[in-house]
């Protein structure tokens, strides 16, 4: 079944993106068709611009279905570390963010990846959308990410957000420099009816400042134990919305919606696969594995079939939102980065 396009803010904009008219129905046989020709524009990019894809995949022939990425060759955060220069497949001069990560251990090379302003075009576009889900343009919304440096998440979710009309107060993650008054006089000041932070930070704050109330909280960029949620849930007195994704995802990949049952993918940018964490291959919906992620509109540097470590699963039944872009459960084991 479909949608309508104005109940479901991810539905309508993956409906615009896809190319329907307002007219048409936004299906999954619509989706598959639309993913299968951007795996393909981009596995043809890739062979065509990339010295490291072109040796891994110059030889394959090009997938015809969803189900022929099963044969293609993953590829791996330590080939990002290794290689991520020809990884790049536009000019050096169309690089305007590149993200460097930090690796686990004292040895070895950096992970760095490298984005167009295109590419950070589409992550403020897509949080423009996802975060509609929470908030409009009557909400005050705190970021407690990291926002000072152009590209960095919270300036892009700042620009996402400001599309929408609602005020933005960023403030960065809490440390030693950002005491807890510090916080509460901006919330008091500006009347903030939103959050948006790292779990365990804003966990604490809620402990901080058990007196406060809150319309909506995202959390993002850890694990999020229910737990976590529940109790910012309940003192807060909000409704508590989570997010996955990575900076290789381009720093968003799948939220909530207002049922808050599992996230919602960003299926017209990244193909999610979950594969058994033994034997790599993929499982049915309903199954726990590995999280491996296909881009789909990324020129700068694009991935395909990467392995995220993160381990989840696509939820199989329908979501009571009505919506029909698949969801990932609670991701429950997060990788080291």
């Amino acid at each position: 079944p479909g949608v309508g396009s104005m109940k479901l803010p991810l539905d309508s904009w993956s409906k615009t993106k896809i190319g329907l008219k307002e007219s048409q129905t936004l299906t999954r046989e619509e989706i598959r068709e639309y993913q299968i020709k951007k795996i393909r524009d981009t596995f043809e990019l890739a062979v065509a611009n990339s010295p490291f894809y072109k040796e891994i995949y110059g030889d394959i022939p090009v997938p015809e279905s969803l189900d022929d990425m099963a044969d293609i060759p993953f590829t791996m955060p330590k080939d990002l570390a290794l290689h991520g220069e020809d990884m790049i497949c536009v000019p050096q001069k169309e690089i305007s963010r590149i993200v460097t990560m930090e690796t686990s251990g004292t040895t070895g090379p950096p992970k760095r990846v490298f984005f167009t302003e295109e590419d950070q075009e589409l992550t403020i576009d897509y949080f423009h959308h996802g975060m509609q889900n929470l908030i409009d343009d009557t909400d005050r919304l705190l970021i407690l990410m990291p926002y000072e440096r152009p590209g960095s998440v919270g300036d892009l979710l700042k620009k996402g957000v400001k599309r929408l009309g609602a005020r933005v107060f960023c403030l960065g993650l809490i440390d030693d420099d950002l005491s807890y008054n510090t916080i509460l006089d901006v919330i008091y000041n500006n009347s903030i009816t939103s959050i948006v932070g790292l779990p365990d930070q804003v966990h604490k704050l809620m402990k901080h400042t058990a007196c406060l109330k809150m319309k909506t909280v995202l959390l993002s960029g850890e694990y999020v134990s229910p737990k976590v949620a529940s109790d910012i849930s309940k003192i807060w007195g909000c409704r508590v919305f989570e997010h996955y994704g990575m900076r290789e995802m381009g720093l968003g990949c799948a939220v909530s919606c207002h049922v808050l049952k599992g996230y919602h993918v960003r299926e017209t940018d990244i193909f999610i696969e979950i594969v058994d964490t033994e034997s790599r291959k993929p499982v049915n919906d309903g199954t726990w594995g590995e999280i491996v992620f296909t881009t789909l509109t990324r020129k700068g540097m694009p991935f395909i079939r990467y392995r995220t470590g993160d381990e989840g699963r696509l939820l199989k039944e329908p979501c009571p939102c009505g919506s029909v872009l698949k969801r990932l459960d609670r991701v429950r084991k997060r990788r080291n980065k």
